[in-house]
């Protein structure tokens, strides 16, 4: 079976959604499986397999190929069309050769993934990572963009394959709204990073939080717990956003007095902040807001990120978190700051508690692994045959 992976973001492109595709794609292909991932060109020329090394922190294999299109640029704009046309065009001449599944995320390509699985006896699966077939559950202003995301999902998810969810919620509300089709839950994969002395961890005193700086990922909690911390001689990194969020909030910070408890550090390579990650933290937070999107929809990488360290994970008392960090986490409401402080505490001035919430960590990274993913995955594409 060759598979292949579509996602139009650019090759090299900071953040979780370009490497998300990058670990599916070499997850599969560490597996045996021929595997072809296609993606934006991004803005400069490089060496794929010096790429995955220094970018990417994976090592090239044989079975991975890497296609990078160029978009169409129209005054400001970007636009993917291009990455579609010649990805669609790549497919037809692959399954030429014998059986090949493909798979994306991008809803834009789902017309055309159907008509590929119409006409070559392509095997087609589209990666859920939210839920616009039915959009009566968003409480915001739905844009255009948006509603039309849902026609495509409700218009070719039934000329497809399957589904691949994120987790058995979504799962269970894409069966309401499309019950013809065919789906299974996977959550995203963990790598195995762990190699710290975890009392020199401990040691550290420093929580980490990885993501978007904004409310509704729990920054608020975090900063309202701050001078708690502070008092107790334990920091904050964070690990994400962008410099102008960063430079605001350090203003902030620095107004408080409390500018030298914290260090920022933006989107990064993935390979540089992995091994920032594993240098700096003793304890992963997760704090994500109890809202819809948040409650069932997604898959916070964060916590993956946490368990691919083996650290131990203080996270929001929701489904999504329970259902990733299972019980390698300690549960709270998403506003507490008092339990939160309590929580925090207690596993740093505990050395046996900590080395507990250490092994429950790496457990879960275990089952999470990416080749468990991939296989996962194998499984269904096959069991659609």
């Amino acid at each position: 079976m060759i598979f292949a992976w579509l996602n139009k973001r650019d090759w090299k492109r900071p953040g979780p959604i370009v490497t998300m595709a990058v670990q599916n794609a070499h997850s599969l292909a560490n597996l045996g499986h021929e595997t072809h991932l296609f993606v934006g060109a991004g803005e400069v020329a490089s060496n794929i397999e010096s790429d995955l090394r220094e970018f990417y922190g994976l090592e090239p294999v044989e079975t991975l190929q890497v296609h990078r299109f160029e978009r169409w640029r129209i005054g400001h704009s970007r636009l993917a069309l291009p990455i579609y046309l010649r990805t669609s065009r790549a497919i037809r001449q692959l399954a030429q050769r014998g059986p090949i599944a493909v798979i994306t995320r991008d809803a834009t390509f789902l017309p055309l993934l159907a008509r590929l699985r119409r006409r070559f006896k392509v095997r087609a699966f589209y990666e859920a990572h939210d839920l616009y077939a039915d959009l009566s559950w968003r409480t915001d202003r739905v844009k255009l963009g948006d509603r039309r995301q849902g026609w495509l999902e409700r218009t070719f998810l039934p000329k497809l394959d399957g589904l691949i969810c994120l987790t058995s919620a979504q799962q269970d509300l894409y069966a309401k709204v499309l019950p013809q089709v065919r789906s299974c839950a996977i959550p995203l994969g963990t790598n195995d990073f762990f190699a710290a002395d975890v009392e020199l961890r401990r040691g550290r005193r420093t929580l980490a939080y990885v993501g978007r700086l904004s409310s509704d990922k729990g920054l608020k909690v975090m900063l309202k717990a701050l001078p708690q911390f502070a008092a107790n001689n334990i920091r904050l990194a964070c690990f994400g956003g962008w410099e102008p969020h960063i430079a605001q909030l350090q203003e902030r910070l620095k107004a408080r007095g409390l500018e030298q408890w914290v260090e920022f550090a933006p989107f990064r390579a993935p390979v540089e902040f992995q091994r920032r990650l594993g240098e700096t933290s003793s304890i992963g937070l997760a704090l994500l807001q109890d809202g819809f999107y948040n409650r069932y929809l997604t898959c916070p990488v964060k916590v993956l990120d946490y368990l691919s360290h083996a650290l131990p994970i203080i996270g929001s008392d929701l489904p999504s978190v329970h259902e990733t960090a299972g019980n390698a986490a300690a549960y709270i409401k998403p506003d507490d700051s008092a339990e939160l402080v309590r929580l925090v505490t207690k596993l740093l001035d505990d050395a046996n508690a900590y080395q507990r919430a250490t092994s429950l960590s790496r457990a879960r990274a275990r089952e999470l692994s990416w080749p468990n993913r991939a296989a996962a995955i194998v499984r269904f594409v096959e069991e659609s045959g």
